[in-house]
C-alpha cells in the first residue's frame, strides 16, 4: 500500500479515537471544574468529590447496583456455563436452533421485555419487586453468557477430556480439572458482560424495581431531570478509573479483550510460549 493511503488510514483512526474518547476525557475534566454548570472559565476544585462522599445519594445507589449486578452475574454465570456445557451433548442441529433462540432476548428491545415481564409479574401477584427485577435482568444477560461460553467450547481441543476419561477420571473431575480451565476465558467474558449489561440496564430497573428502590441508573435519570449536578461527573470519573484498572488487571493476568471475547487461544497460553 502507498504511503498516502497509510496516512489516510491513520487519520481515520485518529478521528475515530478522538470521537470515542473526547466525551470521557471531558467528563473527567469537568469533575474538577468548580464553575457552576460546568462552564468556563475552568476553576480547578475537588469539592465535587467531597460532595459525592458526604451529602450525595450516589454512593448508596452505586453500592446497591453493584451488589444487585454481581448477584445477577453470578446466577447467569452458573446457569449459562452449565447450559453451554449441556449443549455439547446435543445434536448440532438442535444446538444451533437453541443458540438462535437464545439470541432473542438480545434482539428484542428491552422496553418490550420489561413491560412484558411487568405485566406477567402483576398477573401472578409478584408486581414490582426485587425478585421480578432479578429475573428480568437475568433473562436479558443470560444469553451473553451462553453464547460466549459456547463459542469457547466450539474452539477448544476436546482431546484432553478424552485422555482424562481414559485415565479413569470421573465426569466431575474432568470438568473441574480439564474443561473449566480451557473455557475460563469465555466464562470470564460472560461474567464481565453480564455484570456490565445489568449494571447499566436502566430500562428494566426503571420498570421492575420496587417502589422507592433506586439503583444507580434510575437515580441518575431522576437527578438529571432536575438539572446539571457535578457530583455525577465525579462518580463517572471514578467509574472510568475502575474500568481502566480492570483492563490493566486482566492484562497483568495474561488476558486481553481478544482472548476473552473471541481469541483462538487464551492469553496465558500465549504468555507462556
Amino acid at each position: 500500500m502507498s504511503k498516502g493511503f497509510n496516512r489516510f488510514i491513520l487519520v481515520c483512526l485518529a478521528i475515530v479515537l478522538v470521537f470515542m474518547y473526547t466525551p470521557i476525557i471531558a467528563i473527567i475534566g469537568m469533575s474538577f471544574n468548580g464553575t457552576p454548570y460546568g462552564m468556563f472559565p475552568y476553576v480547578f476544585t475537588t469539592r465535587w468529590y467531597e460532595t459525592l462522599f458526604t451529602t450525595s445519594n450516589l454512593p448508596s445507589a452505586t453500592w446497591l447496583s453493584l451488589k444487585f449486578s454481581l448477584a445477577v452475574a453470578v446466577a447467569a454465570l452458573v446457569i449459562g456455563t452449565l447450559t453451554a456445557f449441556g449443549l455439547q451433548y446435543w445434536s448440532p442441529k438442535w444446538a444451533k436452533r437453541f443458540n438462535s433462540l437464545m439470541q432473542l432476548p438480545i434482539i428484542i428491545p428491552w422496553l418490550v421485555t420489561s413491560i412484558s415481564i411487568l405485566l406477567l409479574a402483576t398477573f401472578v401477584g409478584a408486581g414490582r419487586s426485587y425478585l421480578t427485577m432479578f429475573l428480568g435482568n437475568l433473562i436479558v444477560v443470560l444469553p451473553y453468557v451462553v453464547l460466549l461460553v459456547n463459542a469457547r467450547f466450539a474452539e477448544m481441543d476436546h482431546s484432553p477430556e478424552a485422555a482424562a476419561r481414559l485415565l479413569g477420571a470421573g465426569p466431575a473431575r474432568v470438568f473441574w480439572d480439564v474443561t473449566l480451565p480451557a473455557i475460563l476465558p469465555g466464562v470470564m467474558a460472560g461474567g464481565i458482560m453480564a455484570l456490565i449489561v445489568c449494571f447499566n440496564n436502566f430500562v428494566l430497573q426503571y420498570y421492575l424495581s420496587p417502589v422507592e428502590v433506586n439503583t444507580l441508573p434510575v437515580t441518575v435519570f431522576t437527578r438529571i431531570k432536575s438539572g446539571y449536578q457535578a457530583d455525577l461527573n465525579a462518580l463517572s470519573a471514578i467509574i472510568v478509573l475502575v474500568a481502566i484498572l480492570l483492563v490493566v488487571l486482566l492484562s497483568r493476568m495474561g488476558y486481553s479483550a481478544g482472548d476473552l471475547f473471541g481469541g483462538s487461544s487464551g492469553g496465558k497460553a500465549k504468555k507462556g510460549e
